[in-house]
């Protein structure tokens, strides 16, 4: 693998960052590609170095086995670390990462001594939490606290879905300026590096991912957080690539990346915001959204619902379709209650706690769900292949995906092709 020296292009208000990226062999899907597209207003923030690029691409490099050359510069620190963060992610998943050398055109820090401090801005249980964390009301040290949050489309909103993106980002953008917090809208492709070319589960992978969007904005951020999605006593059954220990390897001379939230549990996240208003009108979990709201019956969902009625504050968050108003309405749960999911012995232990009349319609749902999970495994593979055209059994490396922008590719192609001499 050849990551080609970055370019920045200034094109309709925007800035965009990219860098070409020529595999040894031809991979089905992988993108010749990678890029970053911003407001132009923060164009100056962005940076040639290649350091983001090679924290994006580098787990397809270690999955199909292949070397990396860098045509660019890249951070001491984060080179340096490159080598244990390649063994943590080999040691994990040795049968689809495998450990590759580097080889590094030029080694210096960036230019600039960046002040923001920035996290992900994606309206999530984890993503929330570290906003909040970070306020001044929270956070005393100015150092740490949040000024700048980012808003990325390409990751778990499609570019395809651009009317559901824009709304979105309107509504946190107004939130964001009123807790003191600049939003940024970044657009990218770094999930075609694993989603459709891998076929690799994103949720273990997210890390390298995330990060290097923060990278991309190097000039802008000294520090930058990564909402955990695990917190220490489910990373002590089951570890991948974005935790306490992983995500600071990626740190650079000028930024320092922090892995934040894990010493809390889901649960006791949910029960943390459920009285800050930002989080009762802005609370986006859910995968499937209807209508721009959170679906209120898939796994997500129902794991969000119920320590909010537990609370009796279910009635105080807009953003659920059909939020759970009863004790019955729980065994909605029963549909995706699989007692293998890691977070289903905290529910049990939090309705005990705060709303113990929940716990009978829990065990009822436990049972459906345990049926419902063991006639699943019984069922032929045809019969699930099938039924995919009706939304179930969705794998989703076998979804039509859309992590790309046609018109941003054809933009790049364009600066990218040699003019013709006359």
């Amino acid at each position: 693998m050849i990551i080609h020296q970055p370019e920045v292009i200034q094109k309709d208000g925007k800035a965009i960052l990219w860098s070409k990226i020529e595999m040894d062999k031809k991979r089905d899907n992988f993108p010749d590609y990678i890029w970053y597209r911003i407001p132009e207003n923060y164009g100056a923030h962005l940076n040639t170095q290649s350091d983001a690029f090679l924290v994006s691409s580098l787990l397809a490099a270690m999955h199909f086995g292949e070397d990396i050359r860098v045509r660019g510069t890249i951070s001491p620190r984060l080179a340096y670390h490159l080598e244990e963060y390649q063994y943590l992610l080999n040691f994990r998943m040795p049968d689809v990462l495998h450990l590759v050398s580097i080889q590094y055109e030029h080694l210096a820090p960036i230019e600039e001594k960046p002040k923001g401090v920035g996290a992900t801005f994606s309206g999530g249980v984890d993503s929330l939490f570290t906003i909040w964390k970070h306020l001044p009301q929270n956070q005393p040290d100015p150092n740490y606290q949040i000024s700048h949050g980012i808003f990325i489309r390409g990751f778990d909103i499609l570019h395809s879905e651009n009317d559901y993106y824009q709304k979105l980002a309107k509504q946190y953008t107004k939130q964001a300026s009123q807790i003191g917090i600049d939003l940024i809208e970044i657009e990218t492709n770094i999930v075609s590096t694993v989603y459709e070319s891998l076929h690799l589960h994103l949720p273990h992978l997210f890390g390298p991912l995330l990060i290097s969007t923060a990278i991309a904005l190097s000039g802008l951020f000294q520090r930058f957080y990564i909402p955990s999605s695990w917190d220490y006593y489910t990373l002590e059954h089951a570890a991948y690539a974005s935790d306490p220990l992983m995500d600071r390897f990626l740190s650079t001379d000028t930024m320092e990346i922090i892995h934040h939230g894990s010493a809390d549990r889901r649960f006791e996240k949910v029960e943390e915001l459920s009285d800050w208003k930002p989080a009762q009108e802005h609370l986006r979990v859910c995968g499937f959204p209807y209508k721009g709201d959170n679906c209120s019956r898939c796994e997500k969902c129902t794991r969000t619902m119920l320590p909010l009625y537990a609370l009796g504050k279910m009635h105080k968050f807009k953003t659920f379709s059909k939020p759970f108003k009863s004790n019955i309405d729980t065994l909605w749960w029963a549909r995706k209650f699989d007692l293998r999911n890691k977070y289903m012995p905290d529910a049990f232990i939090f309705a005990k706690k705060h709303n113990s009349d929940i716990l009978p319609w829990l065990y009822l749902a436990a049972f459906l769900g345990s049926i419902r999970y063991f006639l699943i495994r019984l069922l032929p593979q045809f019969i699930k292949k099938w039924s995919r055209r009706y939304g179930y059994f969705l794998n989703d490396a076998l979804k039509n995906s859309d992590w790309n922008n046609k018109s941003i590719i054809d933009l790049i192609k364009s600066q990218n092709t040699p003019k013709r001499e006359i």
